[in-house]
């Protein structure tokens, strides 16, 4: 008998209004699963990196996505000026810059 009255959604509402609004409820679950599971994290996880890539400064060692190592020269916008080598100097985008460079074991 409840299962009649819930789907009925009682005398008062209209007919397929308690299908509906189940249906709702669950489209809004779905909403909040994705954007606390998938949409928060990325926001955070980009406003991160960007805070990094805005505390770059001349001197730092650095790591690019495809794993140069550098030192920055030179900052100019959102392009680095980064010295590889001696003599040998490349320059990158800010969003090509990965990590700060660790300190090797070996000294």
């Amino acid at each position: 008998m409840w299962h009649f009255v819930w789907a009925d959604g009682g005398p008062a509402a209209g007919p397929g209004s308690g299908p509906m609004i189940i249906q709702l409820i669950f489209l809004l679950g779905i909403f909040a699963v994705f954007y606390f599971f998938l949409i928060l994290p990325q926001r955070r996880q980009q406003k991160k990196e960007q805070e990094f890539r805005n505390s770059l400064k001349k001197g730092d060692k650095v790591i690019t996505s495809s794993g140069i190592y550098g030192e920055i020269v030179s900052i100019e916008g959102d392009t680095v000026l980064l010295e590889v080598d001696k003599n040998v100097k490349i320059r990158v985008e800010k969003v090509a810059i990965r990590s700060y460079a660790q300190p090797s074991a070996a000294g």
